[in-house]
């Protein structure tokens, strides 16, 4: 019996050992690593860039990497930010195959990223060699010579583009807008409906044909290209642009309507304050117009036509001394908006401020000598003001705006508003029951003995731009400023 027991032991030890090399060769083929050039491939078509791009660039390690290997790896690396990694990559697999133009296209494409850009326009000239017809090459072309202030070539190339068959929607919206950069503004929209008629047409779309309408003069079609876009996508880019469109065909009423919608919709941005506030502006809603013109300069502090255009709001309103503020800022920002000097001159004509207004008509006659016997008008008539000035001075006059009101309630209002910064002027149109109310309550010149009693203690110590306290006379109530 035992010596059966020890052959059976035997046996399962000579069938032990027979399995052991099967089993350790069936593990060691379950531990071996997938190829990771396939799985770097499949991964990326998958979309899953983080995971083949470990797998591709140990593909590389292998040696002899394919370009199927090398372009994900250029492609990764130029969308992720690794562009020294996206040149090495772009750099071999234009070595591995330099016949293929995809490989240089996308080699151009990391060295303009590290702003190499000769290398790039080599690599894609050589491209253009090996196929006339590669989109990316030959629209990285274009775009390096609108860079370089070179439009007409860009078009050039493209227009060859089209020439050869290639009649896609990218193309001609590229060459609208090369076009639209050369004020071509028929040709660059010709380009955009070609581009809108081959793929369905974005918000962006309709609203560069509104613009490219109205620079040519075509409102209705502006506005119909912009009803479209709401149609489409309504929000505060959409509501904004037909407010726009709407202002340009003086249709204001649906102007303030779109432009409200707009500001509702998308209340940070400044253009759409900005344009509702210019059309409050015109159809008289001055107190709604000051409140968007600030919100825009609070906005875009820096704006010459925001400034120059609040200036001119203030103006209207009689508030002289803050226009003439926003003025000198535009003239500031931009010293040759020949609008805000002469606005600036009329300021300071009616502020009475004849030399500080003949010293800016002197250099408004330089920058516009076409202006020249218009600006001479004015200089004559400003030199004559002055003189009745100097003369109404030497006489002892003072220069008065004057303000009559027919009750405490009014008194009271009126001059809580002075005391917060309002305009006198503006003031005197709204409030006054005086014969000059019509002119802001200007008077002209005036001696002061020939005022009554409280009157001329009043007037007599006042100094310029100076207002008088209510003074009462026979039922009515009078207030003064003086002018310098």
């Amino acid at each position: 019996m035992i010596l059966n027991f020890d052959l059976k032991i035997f046996r399962k030890l000579i069938l032990l050992l027979m399995l052991v090399p099967a089993l350790a060769q069936s593990q060691m083929i379950s531990e071996m690593p997938e190829d990771p050039c396939l799985e770097g491939k499949e991964l990326y078509k998958a979309s899953n860039f983080k995971k083949a791009r470990i797998a591709l660039v140990r593909c590389v390690g292998l040696g002899d990497p394919d370009l199927e290997t090398l372009l994900p790896l250029t492609v990764m690396g130029i969308r992720e930010e690794r562009l020294g990694e996206a040149v090495k990559y772009g750099q071999m697999a234009v070595e591995s195959a330099p016949g293929d133009a995809d490989a240089r296209y996308w080699y151009g494409r990391a060295l303009l990223r590290m702003d190499r850009v000769e290398e790039a326009r080599s690599q894609w000239e050589a491209g253009l060699q090996i196929t006339i017809q590669h989109k990316g090459i030959l629209e990285g072309l274009a775009r390096l010579a609108l860079n370089e202030g070179e439009p007409a070539k860009a078009y050039q190339l493209l227009d060859q583009m089209r020439r050869q068959g290639l009649d896609e929607a990218w193309l001609h919206r590229l060459q609208a807008d090369i076009a639209a950069s050369r004020g071509l503004w028929p040709q660059s929209l010709a380009h955009l409906e070609d581009a809108m008629s081959r793929e369905a047409p974005t918000l962006s779309d309709y609203l560069a044909a509104s613009e490219l309408s109205l620079m040519m003069g075509k409102m209705d079609s502006a506005v119909s290209y912009c009803r479209r876009g709401v149609h489409l996508e309504p929000c505060g880019a959409s509501y904004g642009a037909l407010g726009e469109a709407f202002f340009a065909a003086d249709s204001m009423d649906s102007a303030l309507v779109y432009l409200r919608l707009a500001v509702n919709s998308d209340s940070v941005n400044p253009r759409h304050r900005f344009n509702l506030a210019n059309a409050l502006e015109i159809t008289g809603k001055y107190e709604e117009a000051e409140k968007h013109f600030q919100f825009f300069l609070a906005s875009v502090p820096d704006d010459v036509v925001g400034n120059f255009n609040y200036g001119v709001h203030l103006e209207k309103q009689g508030r002289e001394v803050e226009a003439l503020y926003y003025i000198n800022r535009a003239i500031s920002l931009d010293p040759n908006m020949l609008s805000a000097r002469i606005i600036k001159v009329q300021l300071l004509e009616n502020m009475h401020m004849f030399d500080e207004a003949l010293m800016e008509l002197a250099q408004l006659k330089v920058e516009d000598p076409q202006s020249m016997n218009e600006l001479n008008l004015w200089e004559n008539r400003l030199l004559i003001a002055r003189s009745e000035a100097m003369g109404a001075r030497q006489e002892g006059k003072v220069h008065l705006l004057h303000m009559i009101l027919a009750d405490p309630g009014t008194v009271e209002k009126v001059m809580e508003y002075l005391d917060a910064g309002a305009d006198f002027g503006s003031l005197v149109t709204q409030y006054s029951t005086g014969p000059a109310a019509a002119k802001g309550g200007d008077i002209g010149w005036i001696r002061p003995e020939d005022m009554v009693g409280s009157m001329r203690e009043a007037i007599e110590v006042l100094g310029k731009y100076d207002i008088s306290p209510p003074i009462e006379s026979r039922g009515l109530y009078h207030i003064f400023k003086r002018l310098p």
